[in-house]
C-alpha cells in the first residue's frame, strides 16, 4: 500500500515539475544541480517535501547552528540535483566550515557541499520524527545517491560518517 501511495505522489509531482522548471540555459548551473528560481521557492518546497517542508527547512537551519557556531542566519538557495532531489544551500561564494559533533570531522567546503550535508542530516532526522512521510525518505535516498558524484564527495562523506 505504501509503495502505491509513493508512486502516485511521484507521478503527481513529476507532471507538475515540467511546467515549473522551464529554465533558460543561463539559469542552469553546473551539471550537478539546477537552482530553483526565487519566485518558485515556496511551491517547489511543498512539491518536493510535502507538508513537512517547513519542518525540514527548520531542521536544516538547526543543523547549521549545530555544525557551525559562527552561523547567524543568511539567505538559502534551493537546488535540484541531477537525480531530482531538492536540497538547500547557503547563498554564498565563501567557503563554509562544518564541524560534526557526532564524529568530530572538521571540513571547510563550498556552500553547495555544506548544503548537501545539512539537508541529508535534516531529512534523516525528519524520517525518524515523521516515519509516515515518504517525501523525507525519498529526499534522503536521492541525496545519498548523488554525493559520490559531487566534486567534494570525500569531505561530504567524512561529515556523514
Amino acid at each position: 500500500m505504501v509503495s502505491g501511495v509513493l508512486t502516485t505522489a511521484i507521478r503527481r509531482r513529476s507532471s507538475r515539475r515540467v511546467r515549473i522548471f522551464a529554465m533558460t540555459t543561463a539559469q542552469a548551473l553546473p551539471e550537478f544541480f539546477t537552482r530553483v528560481p526565487t519566485l518558485q521557492r515556496a511551491e517547489t518546497m511543498h512539491q518536493y517535501w510535502g507538508d513537512r517542508c517547513v519542518n525540514l527547512e527548520m531542521f536544516v537551519f538547526s543543523f547549521m547552528n549545530t555544525f557551525n557556531e559562527a552561523y547567524n542566519g543568511g539567505y538559502w538557495d534551493l537546488n535540484i540535483t541531477s537525480n531530482d532531489a531538492l536540497y538547500m544551500s547557503l547563498s554564498t561564494d565563501e567557503p563554509v566550515r562544518l564541524v560534526s559533533p557526532l564524529n568530530y570531522a572538521d571540513e571547510t567546503m563550498s556552500a553547495d557541499a555544506a548544503g548537501l550535508v545539512l539537508t541529508i542530516y535534516a531529512s534523516s532526522y525528519g524520517m525518524h520524527k515523521f516515519p509516515e512521510d515518504a517525501y523525507l525518505l525519498e529526499t534522503y535516498d536521492k541525496l545519498m545517491e548523488v554525493v559520490g558524484d559531487h566534486p567534494e564527495a570525500s569531505k561530504i562523506y567524512r561529515l556523514l560518517d
